[in-house]
């Protein structure tokens, strides 16, 4: 029962806009914390194992959350000044004598909820998604979400319609999707291509040689296969990506999808030459025929197109910079940077800038560096425990698994650096679901290596 919970609450997340509306992310984030909150009250002392088994990424994301929390405490003007200079400047000529960290209290607020529902998708699956068995489903969930979503936001544009059908939004020549904006369709793709790669890898098998009567025989098996509706799931998902003409998406998903399949060519166990053939086919197939039908060269014209001389956000880039400089411990509060950067600009930037284009620029503006570089140490868990899966696993479905959360953090680091991916509930949740499988499947791993360890979920 709570696996289907879980399952509907993540398909529905990208419907209402990606959820990237107040009243899409204050009802979702009902539902998950009730969710949680029913399982607990349930399953308390088989949760808490769960919680100690995965201390070190729970105490992480905890850590950040109490520390946003903290941000919207009342603390003395003369110790944020110590803190952070900035904040001198700010209330120099005031006679406030307590203030909070956030210069945007509600925006910092509606953060906190977010950071918190994040939380629980993570705690939860960690939970509820506990074998092999269940791994793979959720790979297979994410495909078909993705896909789901990719036809839809590839038919809008095909189509030729001026309103989506979705929300009667204005239709541009990008495709969206569900989404507002053209780069989180992308990533979210991107992150349901990765759980696609995944599933690949914990699907493949030996070939074995077959009489030449028999080919006709085990060709058409394979059509007709799981495999192959998966495979045309992946095509379905490319081709909507490369229609949003989305740089970075496109960029992140083929450059990380060639650095994991290369990598785990080197470290994976029996590696089956089948892999080569796949990763081979999606490259010549998805970019050198299919994309080409779809605007690929239209991607392509974007980023030649790219330059200093053309976009503003390094200007951006420089301001942002220099307001770290003045808030770097503490940061201004999650959620403010559209509130801080509107009081902080330069006279070269004239248009009003909501977002940093530059994940860790902005992360650094809001929670401090502290908490920004903590945070970039999670990452940093989560590929060690993924590599490591990769390489030792016997167990295909574990190094899959393994193999779509490394794409997805490589991928998202790229994406991250040029936008904000994780603005959008949706792709955050897909994202930190990914974390939670590398998690999972580490922790099958030692059960593998370790078989004395034997930890079941509640019936």
């Amino acid at each position: 029962m709570f696996l289907g919970l879980f399952y509907f609450y993540l398909f529905i997340l990208p419907l209402p806009l990606g959820s990237n509306r107040p009243i899409a992310w204050h009802a979702e984030q009902f539902f998950i914390f009730s969710l949680l909150l029913v399982y607990f009250l349930l399953h308390s002392d088989y949760l808490l194992g769960v919680i100690s088994k995965h201390r070190i990424p729970i105490g992480i994301l905890s850590g950040t959350v109490i520390w946003m929390a903290f941000q919207l405490m009342p603390l003395p003007v003369s110790l944020l000044a110590v803190l952070s200079p900035g904040f001198e400047s700010i209330f120099d000529n005031t006679a406030t004598s307590f203030a909070s960290i956030s210069l945007d209290f509600q925006a910092t607020i509606d953060a906190l909820l977010k950071a918190l529902s994040y939380l629980c998708v993570f705690i939860l699956a960690l939970a509820i998604i506990t074998s092999p068995q269940r791994l793979i489903s959720c790979l297979v969930f994410m495909v078909v979400t993705g896909t789901l979503n990719g036809f839809y936001g590839a038919f809008e544009i095909l189509s030729g319609q001026d309103f989506s059908l979705f929300m009667n939004m204005e239709n541009g020549h990008r495709a969206n999707g569900t989404f507002v904006y053209h780069n989180h369709f992308a990533n979210f793709l991107f992150l349901c291509l990765s759980a696609g790669l995944g599933y690949f890898i914990a699907t493949l098998t030996q070939r074995k040689a077959f009489p030449q009567r028999d080919v006709i025989a085990s060709t058409l098996q394979t059509m007709i296969s799981p495999k192959s509706a998966i495979r045309l799931c992946l095509t379905i998902m490319v081709i909507a990506l490369v229609m949003s003409h989305s740089r970075m998406g496109n960029t992140a998903f083929f450059a990380s999808l060639f650095i994991v399949s290369v990598l785990y060519m080197f470290i994976g166990k029996q590696v089956p030459g089948g892999f080569k053939l796949l990763v081979l086919s999606m490259f010549l197939i998805d970019i050198f025929v299919v994309s080409s039908w779809f605007g690929l060269e239209k991607v392509r014209d974007r980023l030649e197109a790219t330059s200093l001389a053309t976009e503003s956000r390094d200007e951006v880039v420089f301001d942002t910079v220099d307001i770290i400089k003045e808030f770097p411990v503490t940061g201004t509060g999650a959620g403010s940077y559209e509130t801080v950067f509107a009081s902080f600009q330069s006279n070269n930037v004239n248009a009003n800038y909501d977002h940093a284009h530059n994940d860790y620029l902005e992360f650094s503006l809001e929670y401090g560096l502290p908490v920004t570089l903590l945070l970039g140490l999670l990452l940093c868990f989560i590929c060690a425990i993924s590599i490591k899966t990769l390489s030792k696993a016997k167990d295909r479905r574990l190094a899959g698994t393994a193999a779509a959360a490394l794409m997805a953090v490589v991928g998202m680091l790229m994406h991250m650096s040029v936008d904000f991916p994780l603005v959008a509930p949706a792709n955050s949740s897909f994202f930190i679901l990914l974390l939670a499988l590398a998690c999972i499947a580490h922790n099958l791993l030692n059960n593998e290596l370790n078989p004395t360890v034997n930890h079941t979920e509640p019936v």
